[in-house]
């Protein structure tokens, strides 16, 4: 498991003294605690590993411990029980640590490795599912239907177009879309945009303004 600097959680220095653990603690919490920002996806966790943080720095044992042997603090001695040094200031909300384990190894990969110590791995983000190709038609066939060759860097496609076609109208080819890095095939997602015309002959508009008459 990667070393995770408490001290830096909790925003103060190593020589910090014991007493003032729990103000630094309080003051700490109101820029991570998650009823204070809602908008925030990441406000519970680094909220969850502020109270890790602060079950050890606030116990004077397990902060000696921590202190002495830095990431192996937790094999330097068996002990149990909650945090002492005079309870939790912020008892009406819930500080659950995620199981036995506690959080390091989860909020590792939102803090980093803030102790110069390793650095967890970065995820590889997700491969997309689909790939997204614009195709343009002309009024007349978004208004008719038709039918009409695309041809894209995955290959040639015959698409039949519906009646009454809306720009932004999507049709899914499945398996058409190339290949992930694993081979999976990707699904083509064609997006129709439909092409106005700029001029129209005299004719058109009559038959345009005829049509609109009903």
């Amino acid at each position: 498991m990667a070393f995770i600097d408490y001290y830096k959680v909790m925003g103060i220095p190593k020589d910090t003294p014991q007493k003032e653990i729990r103000t630094a603690y309080r003051k700490r919490s109101k820029q991570f605690h998650p009823d204070l920002h809602p908008d925030d996806a990441k406000a519970k966790a680094k909220f969850q590993m502020l109270n890790e943080a602060y079950e050890v720095l606030n116990d004077p044992d397990k902060r000696a411990k921590y202190d002495q042997y830095g990431e192996n603090w937790k094999q330097a001695d068996q002990f149990g029980g909650s945090a002492g040094g005079g309870g939790n200031p912020f008892e009406g909300f819930s500080f659950n640590m995620g199981g036995e384990g506690g959080m390091s190894d989860f909020f590792q990969q939102i803090f980093g490795g803030m102790g110069g110590g390793r650095r967890a791995r970065a995820r590889r983000p997700a491969e997309p599912k689909e790939v997204e190709a614009h195709v343009s038609i002309d009024v007349w066939t978004a208004m008719l239907g038709g039918e009409l060759i695309v041809s894209s860097s995955y290959g040639k496609y015959k698409l039949k177009v519906a009646p009454g076609t809306q720009p932004g109208k999507k049709v899914r080819l499945k398996g058409k879309g190339g290949t992930q890095s694993d081979g999976t095939p990707k699904d083509l997602i064609i997006v129709f945009d439909v092409t106005i015309p700029t001029s129209l002959s005299d004719s058109q508009k009559a038959l345009l303004e005829q049509a609109r008459k009903g």
